[in-house]
């Protein structure tokens, strides 16, 4: 079986129950192969490496390789073009790069695991620009991890279309969240820095619009990677749960105390589709939105 997964400079698939490639190189890419089940026979610049789980091999831009797994056997593969930088404590320095130790070790069940968090989003039917580039994100920060060699280190934590801005009553309440997070941040004796204080803000001001990384960190004055390490440790989620987390919030208002369909709701909050935002809801709430909307 082979699954194969496209971003913007990154790409991941996952082989198992028997693979074979030919000799082949890449002019441009890096590739890292992780076995995570059972033993891959890979051959690269006419070496041979025997690797079992937890034992993984780079192959830079222009290196001849070639693998082979046997039925029992699983490898997930990452593609990249440019050297991570996410996660590092000397980001700058990797990121100028462009050589890698050839053997990296790494937990089989974390990769695993992450990578069925990211085929999740990324084979959704339609996820959100948000969703895909916080999962972009993620991969990259895993990536700079093991290749720093930092696998047993701290592990930093990451992985629509908008109709307008807001109207009073949205306003008076996504106000009252804010304030609430405010409080509990407050009262934990811990200052918010004031560059993410406007970020919040600038959330709660237009939640129902795309939104994007890129202009969250730079309204924060941070790179990508700090500042959603930054936002994790301020909100305890990430920019694109925050958001979903308002919308669904505005979304039950709503359903109490409004007649709007829910078709019209959802693509008033954002959502692209109303099959996304019943899923969004559910996961949110355990309940679909007729099902809430029938509670009251």
């Amino acid at each position: 079986m082979e699954l194969n997964i496209m971003l913007n400079g990154l790409e991941l698939w996952k082989a198992s129950g028997g693979f074979a490639n030919e000799p082949h190189v890449h002019d441009d890419w890096y590739q890292v192969t992780l076995p995570v089940r059972g033993e891959c026979h890979l051959v690269q610049e006419q070496q041979a490496y025997p690797l079992q789980a937890g034992l993984g091999i780079i192959a830079h831009p222009r290196m001849e390789h070639f693998f082979e797994i046997g039925s029992d056997s699983a490898v997930i593969v990452i593609k990249f073009r440019n050297p991570p930088v996410g996660g590092l404590e000397n980001s700058d320095r990797l990121g100028t790069q462009t050589e890698f130790r050839t053997t990296q070790t790494f937990d089989p069940a974390e990769i695993s695991r992450l990578f069925r968090g990211w085929n999740a989003v990324l084979l959704d039917d339609a996820p959100e620009p948000l969703q895909i580039q916080e999962t972009e994100l993620a991969v990259e920060t895993y990536l700079g991890r093991i290749l720093s060699g930092q696998q047993n280190g701290s592990k930093p934590t990451l992985a629509a279309t908008g109709m307008g801005g807001i109207g009073s009553a949205d306003a008076t309440l996504v106000n009252e969240q804010l304030q609430n997070l405010l409080q509990r941040t407050s009262s934990r004796g811990a200052l918010i820095d004031p560059h993410m204080l406007r970020v919040l803000e600038y959330i709660h001001s237009d939640y129902t619009s795309p939104m994007d990384i890129e202009s969250m960190a730079a309204v924060a004055h941070q790179s990508r990677y700090h500042f959603m390490r930054s936002f994790k440790a301020l909100t305890g989620s990430t920019p694109y749960q925050y958001v979903l987390n308002l919308r669904v919030e505005e979304a039950k208002r709503r359903l109490r105390h409004t007649t709007d369909s829910v078709t019209t709701i959802s693509f008033g909050l954002g959502f692209s589709n109303v099959s996304q935002f019943y899923r969004a809801f559910q996961r949110v709430t355990g309940v679909t939105p007729m099902e809430y909307r029938n509670q009251m």
